[in-house]
């Protein structure tokens, strides 16, 4: 055996150990090291006895061929996968190539044995066509394969619906096109069946429909505007922002009116997570706006109702706040019949900071995070409210705007005071404006020191200062007139 055939043999094995970690086509390789080891089989055929074994010529040519077949896989990974990774080919380019190197090392190897190969070809008509006969399925498979790479129809990560299944393209080769089923099953499908059958290709976002019914007492414009305010407020993972949400009236029938809520889906046969949030945002919304999905049946179950759940009564809440510390039961229990009580489903937006706003939120069970957005548009958490807690008093106050938002991070039961249910109080209860300020520039101070670490001498003044600023500001949104 020839020195040269060793070192490339010693060469090709090299190769194929350092590629395997950076090429993305690791089943080239590993007929890299089939074509090694049968190289290294026919070089232990030499150490047989002369009378056991083909001569040495014969020995060489196969040990030739071998190796052309493993430098065939190694340079297509070289070209193919690392030198042209971001030129795009076509696959069957890489196949298609690779095939033409298996049959010039076979001619080859043919040749150099001494066999005849014009009078192969002039003589095997008859064989040919039976050959072709046989091999017509994969001959097919092969050219729809060829047809799907050129026309560019699917690619990698499609997600494709066929009358055999659908799922996510994994890869396309010459003979099948592989698919990942949302089970995590993988369909093989002959390209010939493809080619031959019609089949859908998601979109990004794809439109999908959630319908809903309601009575016909109520107003079809307001069950709209409350699904579609609720669905665009505040992104929901997996459903696109463009084209916004939108809710329609189908149809009406005997029973109630059918509306369906039109959302755009970013991830094609991965849906459910996203429709399940988009209905729980729905629900709340409906909720929130006193037109509730309401269950009709005519059965009829018996169960033990759960206890109840201990919660703060309104006025017990108001009684805990600071700004209204100087109102006495009679005025709570006054206030208290202004509350509304809202729910928000986690991830949703309760107040956004920017936006307009005359009123506060009372925590009664669940979780509310915070959110200041900086200058540079970056977001991040400045504190949690918890049940109990409350945020939202400096617009309803002032009707300034927000200056932070806040985000329910579970399901969030609260209750919402709005200017017109402080007015009364306030106007006849002149005191109540400066008592609020003092409250409200203090908590405002304690902020501040601990964003801008100030001394407390500078604390001080600042805070003296927002409280007359403050002081005027609430006294001109609830028109009370200055005191003489």
């Amino acid at each position: 055996m020839h020195d040269s055939l060793v070192w490339l043999a010693a060469a090709l094995l090299v190769l194929t150990i350092a590629l395997w970690k950076p090429a993305h086509e690791k089943v080239r390789l590993r007929a890299s090291g089939v074509f090694l080891l049968l190289w290294l089989l026919t070089w232990l055929g030499t150490l047989l006895p002369r009378a056991w074994r083909p001569s040495d010529q014969v020995f060489y040519e196969v040990d030739v061929a071998f190796l052309s077949l493993a430098a065939v896989q190694v340079v297509a990974i070289l070209i193919f996968d690392l030198a042209l990774r971001r030129v795009h080919f076509p696959k069957f380019i890489h196949e298609m190539a690779v095939i033409a190197g298996y049959a010039a090392t076979l001619l080859h190897l043919l040749v150099d044995l001494g066999v005849n190969v014009t009078g192969i070809f002039a003589t095997s008509a008859v064989a040919t066509a039976v050959l072709g006969l046989a091999l017509q399925d994969m001959l097919t498979n092969i050219a729809g394969g060829i047809a799907l790479e050129l026309e560019d129809g699917i690619r990698v990560g499609d997600f494709v619906t066929t009358a055999e299944g659908s799922g996510w393209v994994q890869h396309i080769r010459l003979r099948h096109t592989s698919l990942r089923t949302p089970n995590g099953d993988t369909v093989i499908l002959p390209n010939s069946q493809l080619t031959r059958s019609t089949f859908t290709i998601g979109a990004k976002p794809h439109r999908h429909f959630l319908p809903f019914a309601m009575a016909y007492s109520v107003n079809p414009q307001e069950v709209i505007e409350a699904v579609e305010f609720a669905l665009r407020i505040s992104p929901l993972p997996g459903v696109a922002s463009d084209p916004p949400p939108r809710c329609v009236l189908q149809k009406m029938d005997a029973g109630a009116l059918h509306y369906a809520a039109i959302v755009w889906l970013t991830n094609p046969g991965d849906e459910t997570s996203a429709v399940s949030a988009t209905l729980v945002r729905l629900s709340f919304a409906l909720q929130r706006a006193g037109l509730p999905v309401k269950e009709i049946t005519t059965l009829v179950e018996m169960f033990k109702e759960p206890p109840p759940v201990e919660k703060a009564s309104p006025v017990e809440l108001l009684r805990r706040t600071p700004i209204l510390r100087l109102l006495d039961d009679m005025d709570l229990n006054e206030l208290a019949t202004y509350l509304q009580q809202v729910s928000f489903a986690p991830g949703e937006s309760i107040i956004r900071q920017g936006e307009a706003g005359d009123s506060m939120y009372f925590v009664v069970a669940g979780s509310v995070a915070i959110m200041f957005r900086s200058p540079d548009g970056s977001d991040r958490q400045v504190s949690v409210m918890d049940p109990g807690d409350f945020f939202g008093e400096a617009s309803l106050l002032t009707g300034e705007i927000r200056t932070a938002s806040a985000l329910a991070r579970t399901k969030v039961d609260c209750y919402r005071l709005d200017k017109r249910g402080l007015q009364h109080i306030m106007v006849t209860r002149a005191e109540l404006a400066e008592d609020m300020s003092v409250v409200m520039a203090h908590r405002q101070m304690e902020l501040a020191v601990v964003r801008e670490k100030l001394d407390q001498e500078t604390a001080r003044k600042r805070e003296a200062e927002n409280q007359a600023q403050l002081l005027v500001r609430i006294r001109r949104f609830f028109e009370i007139p200055q005191a003489r």
